[in-house]
Protein backbone atom coordinates (compact mmCIF):
# COMPACT_ATOMS: atom_id res chain seq x y z
CA UNK A 1 0.00 0.00 0.00
CA UNK A 2 1.21 3.37 -1.13
CA UNK A 3 2.70 5.64 1.72
CA UNK A 4 0.07 8.49 3.17
CA UNK A 5 1.24 11.51 4.60
CA UNK A 6 0.90 11.82 8.17
CA UNK A 7 -1.09 14.83 8.11
CA UNK A 8 -3.61 13.10 5.96
CA UNK A 9 -3.60 9.89 7.82
CA UNK A 10 -4.51 12.07 10.98
CA UNK A 11 -6.88 14.54 9.65
CA UNK A 12 -9.99 14.81 11.51
CA UNK A 13 -13.15 12.61 10.75
CA UNK A 14 -14.98 13.80 14.32
CA UNK A 15 -15.34 16.83 16.06
CA UNK A 16 -13.64 14.98 18.86
CA UNK A 17 -10.62 14.63 16.91
CA UNK A 18 -10.00 18.33 17.48
CA UNK A 19 -7.94 20.04 19.44
CA UNK A 20 -7.32 23.60 20.17
CA UNK A 21 -11.04 24.89 18.71
CA UNK A 22 -12.85 23.70 21.92
CA UNK A 23 -15.28 26.72 21.78
CA UNK A 24 -15.96 26.22 17.97
CA UNK A 25 -17.00 22.91 18.10
CA UNK A 26 -18.95 23.24 21.07
CA UNK A 27 -21.00 26.08 19.34
CA UNK A 28 -20.81 23.20 15.97
CA UNK A 29 -22.11 20.40 18.41
CA UNK A 30 -24.94 22.18 19.86
CA UNK A 31 -26.32 23.49 16.09
CA UNK A 32 -26.20 20.02 14.82
CA UNK A 33 -28.19 18.95 17.65
CA UNK A 34 -30.46 21.67 17.99
CA UNK A 35 -31.01 21.52 13.94
CA UNK A 36 -30.19 24.96 14.05
CA UNK A 37 -28.35 25.39 11.04
CA UNK A 38 -27.49 28.74 9.33
CA UNK A 39 -27.09 29.36 5.45
CA UNK A 40 -23.69 30.58 5.50
CA UNK A 41 -20.59 30.22 7.32
CA UNK A 42 -17.25 31.49 7.82
CA UNK A 43 -14.12 29.61 9.19
CA UNK A 44 -11.17 32.56 9.20
CA UNK A 45 -7.86 31.31 10.89
CA UNK A 46 -3.71 30.84 10.02
CA UNK A 47 -3.35 27.68 8.13
CA UNK A 48 -3.02 24.36 9.82
CA UNK A 49 -5.87 25.42 12.41
CA UNK A 50 -8.70 22.99 11.18
CA UNK A 51 -11.01 25.50 8.89
CA UNK A 52 -11.24 22.87 5.69
CA UNK A 53 -11.23 19.65 7.86
CA UNK A 54 -13.87 21.19 10.12
CA UNK A 55 -16.29 22.52 7.51
CA UNK A 56 -16.18 18.86 6.17
CA UNK A 57 -17.08 16.98 9.28
CA UNK A 58 -19.72 19.95 10.12
CA UNK A 59 -21.21 18.53 5.88
CA UNK A 60 -21.17 14.76 6.78
CA UNK A 61 -23.02 16.02 10.78
CA UNK A 62 -25.79 18.05 10.00
CA UNK A 63 -26.70 15.30 7.01
CA UNK A 64 -25.91 12.43 9.52
CA UNK A 65 -29.34 10.40 9.85
CA UNK A 66 -27.86 9.75 13.57
CA UNK A 67 -25.30 12.02 14.75
CA UNK A 68 -24.12 10.85 17.88
CA UNK A 69 -22.73 13.92 20.29
CA UNK A 70 -22.88 15.75 17.31
CA UNK A 71 -20.77 13.57 15.47
CA UNK A 72 -21.35 11.73 12.09
CA UNK A 73 -22.23 8.36 13.37
CA UNK A 74 -20.97 6.43 9.79
CA UNK A 75 -23.02 3.87 10.03
CA UNK A 76 -26.16 5.13 8.29
CA UNK A 77 -26.71 4.79 4.71
CA UNK A 78 -26.17 8.61 3.94
CA UNK A 79 -22.68 8.77 5.90
CA UNK A 80 -21.47 5.62 4.04
CA UNK A 81 -22.95 7.44 0.39
CA UNK A 82 -21.15 10.99 1.18
CA UNK A 83 -17.66 8.98 2.39
CA UNK A 84 -17.70 8.08 -1.44
CA UNK A 85 -15.72 10.46 -3.65
CA UNK A 86 -18.45 10.44 -6.46
CA UNK A 87 -21.53 11.74 -4.08
CA UNK A 88 -21.67 15.49 -4.76
CA UNK A 89 -23.46 16.65 -2.04
CA UNK A 90 -20.19 17.89 -0.25
CA UNK A 91 -18.79 20.17 -2.89
CA UNK A 92 -15.38 21.13 -2.01
CA UNK A 93 -14.51 24.39 -4.55
CA UNK A 94 -11.03 25.63 -4.80
CA UNK A 95 -11.03 29.91 -5.07
CA UNK A 96 -7.67 30.29 -6.08
CA UNK A 97 -8.12 28.82 -9.12
CA UNK A 98 -12.24 29.19 -9.80
CA UNK A 99 -12.50 32.69 -9.44
CA UNK A 100 -13.77 33.77 -11.87
CA UNK A 101 -17.49 34.90 -12.73
CA UNK A 102 -18.42 32.20 -14.80
CA UNK A 103 -17.84 29.52 -12.37
CA UNK A 104 -19.87 31.16 -9.30
CA UNK A 105 -22.85 31.67 -12.45
CA UNK A 106 -22.07 27.65 -12.60
CA UNK A 107 -22.62 27.28 -9.06
CA UNK A 108 -25.88 29.51 -8.88
CA UNK A 109 -27.20 27.40 -11.77
CA UNK A 110 -26.57 24.20 -9.76
CA UNK A 111 -27.75 24.95 -6.20
CA UNK A 112 -31.08 24.66 -7.31
CA UNK A 113 -31.08 21.19 -7.96
CA UNK A 114 -31.46 18.87 -4.48
CA UNK A 115 -29.40 16.85 -2.10
CA UNK A 116 -28.77 13.46 -4.07
CA UNK A 117 -28.93 11.36 -0.41
CA UNK A 118 -28.79 13.75 2.65
CA UNK A 119 -30.80 16.88 3.81
CA UNK A 120 -28.43 19.35 2.78
CA UNK A 121 -26.17 20.28 -0.23
CA UNK A 122 -23.01 22.07 1.44
CA UNK A 123 -20.45 23.90 -0.69
CA UNK A 124 -17.24 24.06 0.95
CA UNK A 125 -15.44 27.63 -0.68
CA UNK A 126 -11.73 27.23 -0.21
CA UNK A 127 -9.34 30.38 0.38
CA UNK A 128 -12.67 32.53 -0.54
CA UNK A 129 -10.84 35.99 -0.61
CA UNK A 130 -8.95 35.02 -4.14
CA UNK A 131 -12.40 35.39 -5.54
CA UNK A 132 -13.25 38.40 -7.80
CA UNK A 133 -14.83 41.38 -7.19
CA UNK A 134 -17.20 40.40 -9.55
CA UNK A 135 -17.20 36.44 -8.42
CA UNK A 136 -18.26 38.10 -4.97
CA UNK A 137 -20.97 40.13 -6.52
CA UNK A 138 -22.44 37.16 -8.41
CA UNK A 139 -22.14 35.29 -5.19
CA UNK A 140 -23.93 37.54 -3.01
CA UNK A 141 -27.47 37.29 -4.11
CA UNK A 142 -27.12 33.86 -3.99
CA UNK A 143 -25.24 33.26 0.11
CA UNK A 144 -28.24 35.43 1.25
CA UNK A 145 -30.81 33.83 0.16
CA UNK A 146 -29.89 30.28 -0.69
CA UNK A 147 -32.46 27.53 -1.60
CA UNK A 148 -33.47 26.11 1.58
CA UNK A 149 -31.19 22.44 0.91
CA UNK A 150 -28.14 24.61 0.13
CA UNK A 151 -25.54 25.57 3.15
CA UNK A 152 -22.32 27.93 2.10
CA UNK A 153 -19.08 27.36 4.34
CA UNK A 154 -16.63 29.71 3.47
CA UNK A 155 -12.93 29.23 4.49
CA UNK A 156 -10.43 32.13 4.27
CA UNK A 157 -6.94 32.98 5.89
CA UNK A 158 -7.33 36.44 5.29
CA UNK A 159 -10.80 37.38 6.36
CA UNK A 160 -9.84 41.29 6.09
CA UNK A 161 -9.69 40.71 2.50
CA UNK A 162 -13.54 40.22 2.12
CA UNK A 163 -16.64 42.39 0.84
CA UNK A 164 -18.23 43.59 4.03
CA UNK A 165 -21.22 42.41 2.44
CA UNK A 166 -19.83 38.98 2.59
CA UNK A 167 -19.38 38.95 5.66
CA UNK A 168 -22.60 40.57 6.83
CA UNK A 169 -24.28 37.20 6.08
CA UNK A 170 -22.32 34.74 7.23
CA UNK A 171 -21.99 33.17 11.04
CA UNK A 172 -18.11 34.01 11.40
CA UNK A 173 -16.23 31.03 13.42
CA UNK A 174 -12.18 32.07 14.56
CA UNK A 175 -9.89 29.14 14.68
CA UNK A 176 -7.32 30.52 17.13
CA UNK A 177 -3.73 29.45 16.71
CA UNK A 178 -3.00 25.58 18.96
CA UNK A 179 -1.01 25.50 21.91
CA UNK A 180 2.44 23.83 21.73
CA UNK A 181 1.47 21.38 24.54
CA UNK A 182 -1.54 20.14 22.60
CA UNK A 183 0.17 19.87 19.40
CA UNK A 184 2.64 17.80 21.56
CA UNK A 185 0.70 15.64 23.24
CA UNK A 186 -1.43 15.04 20.01
CA UNK A 187 2.17 14.17 18.56
CA UNK A 188 3.26 11.89 21.63
CA UNK A 189 -0.43 10.08 20.54
CA UNK A 190 0.47 9.02 17.23
CA UNK A 191 4.11 7.86 17.97
CA UNK A 192 3.02 5.83 20.70
CA UNK A 193 0.27 4.54 17.75
CA UNK A 194 3.11 3.76 15.32
CA UNK A 195 5.48 2.01 17.68
CA UNK A 196 8.16 4.98 17.41
CA UNK A 197 9.55 6.51 20.40
CA UNK A 198 9.63 9.78 20.77
CA UNK A 199 11.88 11.88 22.79
CA UNK A 200 9.17 14.80 24.71
CA UNK A 201 11.44 17.18 23.65
CA UNK A 202 12.02 16.44 19.73
CA UNK A 203 8.05 16.64 20.34
CA UNK A 204 7.70 20.03 22.09
CA UNK A 205 10.25 21.39 19.48
CA UNK A 206 8.52 20.24 16.09
CA UNK A 207 5.10 21.74 18.13
CA UNK A 208 7.30 25.36 18.48
CA UNK A 209 8.36 25.08 15.20
CA UNK A 210 4.99 24.58 13.88
CA UNK A 211 3.92 28.07 15.38
CA UNK A 212 0.15 26.76 16.01
CA UNK A 213 -0.46 25.14 12.88
CA UNK A 214 -1.09 21.48 13.59
CA UNK A 215 -0.95 20.35 9.88
CA UNK A 216 2.63 21.74 10.12
CA UNK A 217 3.50 19.86 12.62
CA UNK A 218 2.44 16.57 11.28
CA UNK A 219 4.99 17.40 7.79
CA UNK A 220 7.97 18.43 10.30
CA UNK A 221 7.21 15.24 11.73
CA UNK A 222 6.80 13.25 8.73
CA UNK A 223 9.88 14.83 7.40
CA UNK A 224 12.15 13.86 10.65
CA UNK A 225 10.95 10.52 10.50
CA UNK A 226 12.20 10.12 6.98
CA UNK A 227 15.43 12.20 7.37
CA UNK A 228 17.56 9.34 8.31
CA UNK A 229 17.46 5.59 8.44
CA UNK A 230 18.02 5.61 12.51
CA UNK A 231 14.80 7.47 12.61
CA UNK A 232 12.49 4.56 12.60
CA UNK A 233 14.36 3.28 16.25
CA UNK A 234 13.43 6.71 18.03
CA UNK A 235 12.55 10.22 17.13
CA UNK A 236 15.72 12.48 19.00
CA UNK A 237 15.61 16.03 19.86
CA UNK A 238 18.99 15.65 18.04
CA UNK A 239 17.58 14.81 15.03
CA UNK A 240 14.69 17.24 15.03
CA UNK A 241 17.22 19.77 15.55
CA UNK A 242 19.27 18.83 12.66
CA UNK A 243 16.40 18.55 10.22
CA UNK A 244 14.99 21.82 11.25
CA UNK A 245 18.83 23.78 11.52
CA UNK A 246 18.10 25.01 14.93
CA UNK A 247 20.13 25.46 17.78
CA UNK A 248 19.31 23.63 20.89
CA UNK A 249 18.16 25.38 24.12
CA UNK A 250 21.94 24.39 25.99
CA UNK A 251 24.04 26.03 23.66
CA UNK A 252 21.54 29.58 23.38
CA UNK A 253 22.09 29.92 26.91
CA UNK A 254 25.63 29.61 26.68
CA UNK A 255 25.92 31.98 23.75
CA UNK A 256 23.49 34.46 25.83
CA UNK A 257 25.51 34.17 28.83
CA UNK A 258 28.67 34.94 26.79
CA UNK A 259 27.27 37.97 25.22
CA UNK A 260 25.74 39.41 29.08
CA UNK A 261 29.37 39.08 30.18
CA UNK A 262 30.14 41.07 27.33
CA UNK A 263 33.28 38.02 26.18
CA UNK A 264 33.49 38.78 22.37
CA UNK A 265 35.99 36.24 21.76
CA UNK A 266 33.70 33.34 22.86
CA UNK A 267 30.58 34.79 20.87
CA UNK A 268 32.63 34.20 17.33
CA UNK A 269 33.53 31.11 18.76
CA UNK A 270 30.33 29.84 19.44
CA UNK A 271 28.82 31.77 16.05
CA UNK A 272 31.18 30.23 14.10
CA UNK A 273 30.67 26.60 15.74
CA UNK A 274 26.92 26.87 15.05
CA UNK A 275 27.74 28.01 11.16
CA UNK A 276 30.36 24.76 10.93
CA UNK A 277 27.30 22.74 12.29
CA UNK A 278 25.31 23.82 9.62
CA UNK A 279 22.94 26.31 11.49
CA UNK A 280 21.24 28.81 8.63
CA UNK A 281 22.06 32.48 10.09
CA UNK A 282 18.15 33.68 9.60
CA UNK A 283 17.41 30.33 11.51
CA UNK A 284 19.91 30.83 14.11
CA UNK A 285 19.03 34.82 14.63
CA UNK A 286 15.37 33.80 14.71
CA UNK A 287 16.51 31.42 17.69
CA UNK A 288 18.16 34.33 19.06
CA UNK A 289 15.28 36.68 18.76
CA UNK A 290 12.91 33.77 20.28
CA UNK A 291 15.81 33.63 23.34
CA UNK A 292 15.61 36.83 24.17
CA UNK A 293 11.46 37.15 24.00
CA UNK A 294 11.48 34.23 26.67
CA UNK A 295 13.91 36.14 28.49
CA UNK A 296 11.91 39.30 28.61
CA UNK A 297 8.30 37.38 29.80
CA UNK A 298 10.87 35.59 32.04
CA UNK A 299 11.60 38.87 33.65
CA UNK A 300 8.12 39.59 34.10
CA UNK A 301 6.31 36.86 34.69
CA UNK A 302 8.53 35.49 37.55
CA UNK A 303 6.81 31.76 38.73
CA UNK A 304 4.54 31.96 36.22
CA UNK A 305 6.87 31.86 33.43
CA UNK A 306 6.47 27.47 32.54
CA UNK A 307 3.06 28.74 31.78
CA UNK A 308 3.85 31.83 29.51
CA UNK A 309 6.39 30.08 27.73
CA UNK A 310 4.95 26.55 27.47
CA UNK A 311 8.21 24.87 28.64
CA UNK A 312 8.97 22.58 31.76
CA UNK A 313 9.90 23.90 34.83
CA UNK A 314 13.75 23.51 34.57
CA UNK A 315 13.78 25.50 31.38
CA UNK A 316 11.80 28.48 33.37
CA UNK A 317 14.00 28.02 36.00
CA UNK A 318 16.96 28.52 33.56
CA UNK A 319 14.98 31.57 31.96
CA UNK A 320 14.60 33.34 35.28
CA UNK A 321 17.89 33.07 36.02
CA UNK A 322 19.64 34.31 33.20
CA UNK A 323 16.69 37.01 33.13
CA UNK A 324 18.08 37.69 36.65
CA UNK A 325 21.06 38.40 35.08
CA UNK A 326 20.33 41.40 33.28
CA UNK A 327 18.33 44.08 33.62
CA UNK A 328 15.16 44.79 31.62
CA UNK A 329 16.35 47.70 29.29
CA UNK A 330 19.63 45.90 28.29
CA UNK A 331 16.89 43.37 27.12
CA UNK A 332 15.14 45.53 25.06
CA UNK A 333 18.56 47.18 23.96
CA UNK A 334 19.22 43.03 22.43
CA UNK A 335 15.95 42.80 21.54
CA UNK A 336 15.65 45.51 18.68
CA UNK A 337 19.71 44.85 18.02
CA UNK A 338 18.53 41.21 16.75
CA UNK A 339 15.46 42.03 15.81
CA UNK A 340 17.07 44.50 12.75
CA UNK A 341 20.00 42.17 12.01
CA UNK A 342 17.11 39.36 10.86
CA UNK A 343 15.73 41.84 8.73
CA UNK A 344 19.51 42.88 7.23
CA UNK A 345 20.24 39.23 6.87
CA UNK A 346 17.72 38.51 4.69
CA UNK A 347 19.40 40.84 2.14
CA UNK A 348 22.43 41.17 3.11
CA UNK A 349 25.32 39.64 0.43
CA UNK A 350 27.19 38.25 3.40
CA UNK A 351 24.04 37.40 6.31
CA UNK A 352 26.56 36.21 8.73
CA UNK A 353 28.26 39.49 9.01
CA UNK A 354 25.08 40.94 10.09
CA UNK A 355 24.84 38.29 12.64
CA UNK A 356 27.93 38.35 13.75
CA UNK A 357 28.31 42.44 14.06
CA UNK A 358 24.65 42.33 15.75
CA UNK A 359 26.55 39.85 18.78
CA UNK A 360 29.51 42.29 18.65
CA UNK A 361 27.50 45.07 19.61
CA UNK A 362 25.44 43.19 22.02
CA UNK A 363 28.49 42.69 23.82
CA UNK A 364 28.98 46.03 24.45
CA UNK A 365 28.23 46.99 28.32
CA UNK A 366 24.99 48.87 28.63
CA UNK A 367 26.53 52.54 28.99
CA UNK A 368 28.05 51.78 25.46
CA UNK A 369 25.29 50.65 23.72
CA UNK A 370 23.03 53.81 24.89
CA UNK A 371 26.31 55.70 23.68
CA UNK A 372 26.02 53.77 20.39
CA UNK A 373 22.54 54.96 20.13
CA UNK A 374 22.82 58.64 21.42
CA UNK A 375 25.70 58.65 19.03
CA UNK A 376 22.77 57.30 15.81
CA UNK A 377 20.38 60.11 17.09
CA UNK A 378 22.72 62.63 17.05
CA UNK A 379 24.28 61.64 13.51
CA UNK A 380 20.75 61.84 12.11
CA UNK A 381 20.45 65.38 13.82
CA UNK A 382 23.17 66.67 11.81
CA UNK A 383 21.82 65.44 8.76
CA UNK A 384 18.43 66.97 9.38
CA UNK A 385 20.21 70.71 10.58
CA UNK A 386 21.99 70.05 7.37
CA UNK A 387 18.89 69.71 5.62
CA UNK A 388 17.63 72.68 6.68
CA UNK A 389 15.22 70.97 9.17
CA UNK A 390 13.97 72.64 12.22
CA UNK A 391 14.75 70.54 15.43
CA UNK A 392 13.94 70.79 19.02
CA UNK A 393 15.24 73.53 21.37
CA UNK A 394 17.54 71.45 23.70
CA UNK A 395 19.44 71.00 20.64
CA UNK A 396 19.69 74.17 18.64
CA UNK A 397 19.75 76.55 21.48
CA UNK A 398 23.28 76.97 21.47
CA UNK A 399 23.64 79.38 19.22
CA UNK A 400 21.78 82.31 21.35
CA UNK A 401 24.46 82.37 23.76
CA UNK A 402 27.04 83.59 21.00
CA UNK A 403 24.55 86.45 20.30
CA UNK A 404 24.30 87.34 23.74
CA UNK A 405 27.69 88.35 24.20
CA UNK A 406 28.26 90.21 21.30
CA UNK A 407 25.26 92.67 22.25
CA UNK A 408 26.72 92.86 26.29
CA UNK A 409 29.27 95.83 24.90
CA UNK A 410 26.23 97.74 23.11
CA UNK A 411 24.67 97.63 26.71
CA UNK A 412 28.06 98.93 28.71
CA UNK A 413 28.66 102.85 29.22
CA UNK A 414 32.24 102.21 30.36
CA UNK A 415 35.56 104.04 28.43
CA UNK A 416 36.93 100.77 27.81
CA UNK A 417 34.11 99.14 26.09
CA UNK A 418 33.47 102.27 23.80
CA UNK A 419 36.98 101.60 22.00
CA UNK A 420 36.19 98.58 21.57
CA UNK A 421 32.63 99.10 19.81
CA UNK A 422 32.19 96.78 17.59
CA UNK A 423 30.21 98.23 13.79
CA UNK A 424 26.31 96.34 13.27
CA UNK A 425 26.65 92.98 13.95
CA UNK A 426 27.15 90.52 10.75
CA UNK A 427 24.43 88.67 8.90
CA UNK A 428 25.82 85.27 10.09
CA UNK A 429 25.27 86.95 13.92
CA UNK A 430 21.72 88.51 13.19
CA UNK A 431 20.46 84.62 11.19
CA UNK A 432 21.92 83.03 14.61
CA UNK A 433 19.88 85.64 16.93
CA UNK A 434 17.11 84.79 14.40
CA UNK A 435 17.31 80.95 14.98
CA UNK A 436 17.53 81.60 18.27
CA UNK A 437 14.36 83.66 18.78
CA UNK A 438 12.29 80.84 16.18
CA UNK A 439 13.18 78.74 18.96
CA UNK A 440 11.82 81.06 21.40
CA UNK A 441 8.23 81.34 19.23
CA UNK A 442 7.60 77.55 19.41
CA UNK A 443 5.68 78.16 22.37
CA UNK A 444 2.99 79.88 20.10
CA UNK A 445 2.38 77.45 17.35
CA UNK A 446 0.26 79.88 15.36
CA UNK A 447 3.20 82.48 14.97
CA UNK A 448 6.28 79.73 14.66
CA UNK A 449 4.43 78.00 12.06
CA UNK A 450 4.26 81.61 9.99
CA UNK A 451 7.72 82.90 10.52
CA UNK A 452 9.75 79.45 10.06
CA UNK A 453 8.46 79.88 6.13
CA UNK A 454 10.48 83.14 6.04
CA UNK A 455 14.05 83.40 5.05
CA UNK A 456 16.53 85.73 6.88
CA UNK A 457 17.32 89.06 5.11
CA UNK A 458 19.37 91.72 7.07
CA UNK A 459 19.43 93.12 10.69
CA UNK A 460 20.47 96.83 10.51
CA UNK A 461 20.35 99.01 14.04
CA UNK A 462 17.66 96.63 15.47
CA UNK A 463 15.35 96.08 12.71
CA UNK A 464 15.31 92.79 11.71
CA UNK A 465 13.77 92.03 8.12
CA UNK A 466 12.20 88.27 7.22
CA UNK A 467 11.55 87.85 3.46
CA UNK A 468 9.04 85.53 2.26
CA UNK A 469 8.63 83.94 -1.17
CA UNK A 470 6.90 86.79 -3.34
CA UNK A 471 4.15 84.09 -4.73
CA UNK A 472 2.84 82.13 -1.25
CA UNK A 473 4.09 84.12 1.44
CA UNK A 474 1.87 87.55 1.16
CA UNK A 475 -0.63 85.85 3.30
CA UNK A 476 2.26 85.15 5.82
CA UNK A 477 3.35 88.64 5.39
CA UNK A 478 0.31 90.47 6.25
CA UNK A 479 -0.59 88.07 9.38
CA UNK A 480 3.09 88.55 11.07
CA UNK A 481 2.92 92.90 10.63
CA UNK A 482 -0.08 92.22 12.80
CA UNK A 483 0.78 94.92 15.90
CA UNK A 484 0.64 92.09 18.61
CA UNK A 485 2.31 89.34 16.58
CA UNK A 486 4.87 91.66 14.95
CA UNK A 487 5.64 92.74 18.78
CA UNK A 488 5.58 89.13 20.17
CA UNK A 489 8.41 88.43 17.63
CA UNK A 490 10.31 91.64 18.15
CA UNK A 491 10.15 90.40 22.30
CA UNK A 492 11.77 87.42 21.32
CA UNK A 493 14.56 88.78 19.19
CA UNK A 494 15.18 91.20 22.05
CA UNK A 495 15.32 87.93 24.21
CA UNK A 496 18.21 86.47 21.98
CA UNK A 497 20.19 89.59 21.00
CA UNK A 498 20.08 90.78 24.68
CA UNK A 499 19.02 94.61 23.01
CA UNK A 500 15.97 95.88 21.98
CA UNK A 501 15.32 95.17 18.32
CA UNK A 502 12.40 95.26 15.76
CA UNK A 503 11.09 92.96 13.74
CA UNK A 504 9.25 93.79 10.10
CA UNK A 505 8.21 90.74 7.36
CA UNK A 506 8.22 91.34 3.49
CA UNK A 507 8.36 89.73 0.51
CA UNK A 508 11.29 88.61 -1.44
CA UNK A 509 10.62 91.17 -4.21
CA UNK A 510 10.19 94.70 -2.06
CA UNK A 511 13.99 94.06 -0.40
CA UNK A 512 17.31 93.80 -2.94
CA UNK A 513 18.83 90.42 -2.81
CA UNK A 514 22.76 90.72 -3.28
CA UNK A 515 22.75 86.93 -4.48
CA UNK A 516 20.55 87.89 -7.09
CA UNK A 517 21.30 91.36 -8.18
CA UNK A 518 25.25 90.13 -8.68
CA UNK A 519 24.13 87.36 -10.94
CA UNK A 520 21.79 89.84 -12.76
CA UNK A 521 24.77 92.22 -13.37
CA UNK A 522 26.75 89.23 -14.38
CA UNK A 523 24.16 88.18 -16.78
CA UNK A 524 24.03 91.58 -18.05
CA UNK A 525 27.72 91.86 -18.97
CA UNK A 526 27.95 88.61 -20.44
CA UNK A 527 25.03 89.46 -22.87
CA UNK A 528 27.19 93.12 -23.80
CA UNK A 529 29.93 91.35 -24.34
CA UNK A 530 28.19 88.48 -26.84
CA UNK A 531 27.24 91.77 -28.32
CA UNK A 532 30.68 93.29 -28.62
CA UNK A 533 31.95 90.03 -30.38
CA UNK A 534 28.96 90.11 -32.71
CA UNK A 535 29.37 94.43 -34.42
CA UNK A 536 32.73 95.61 -32.71
CA UNK A 537 33.11 97.55 -29.16
CA UNK A 538 33.84 100.26 -31.13
CA UNK A 539 30.84 100.06 -33.68
CA UNK A 540 28.34 99.60 -30.25
CA UNK A 541 27.20 102.65 -28.24
CA UNK A 542 26.06 101.89 -24.37
CA UNK A 543 23.04 104.09 -23.08
CA UNK A 544 22.49 104.19 -19.13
Amino acid sequence: MAYQALYRRYRPQRFSDFIGQEPIIRTLRAQVMSGRIAHAYLFCGTRGTGKTSAAKVFARAINCEHPVGGDPCFECATCRALAMESNLDILEIDAASNNGVDEIRELRENIKYPPQTGRFRVYIIDEVHMLSTGAFNALLKTLEEPPAHAKFILATTEPQKLPATILSRCQRFNFGRIPAGLIAGRLAEAMEENGIAAEPQALARIARAAEGGMRDAWSIADMCLGYAQEAENGLTDGLVREVLGAADNDFLFRFMDSIIAGDTASVIRQIDEAMRGGREVQVFLRDICRHVRSLLVASVCGADTPNALEVTDEDAAEYCRQAASVSGERLMNLSDLFLKAESDARWAQQPRFALETAALRACLPEPELQLSALSARLAELEKKVAEGVTVKPAQQAAPAGPAKKEAKPQQSVAAPAAKAAAPAAPKASGEAVWKAALLTLRKNPMIYGLAMNGRFHSAEDGLYTVAFDKKTGAINVNMLNDEARSAEIAAALTEAAGSPCRFRAVTADAVPDPAAEEAAKKKAQENLNRVFEMFGRENVRVVE
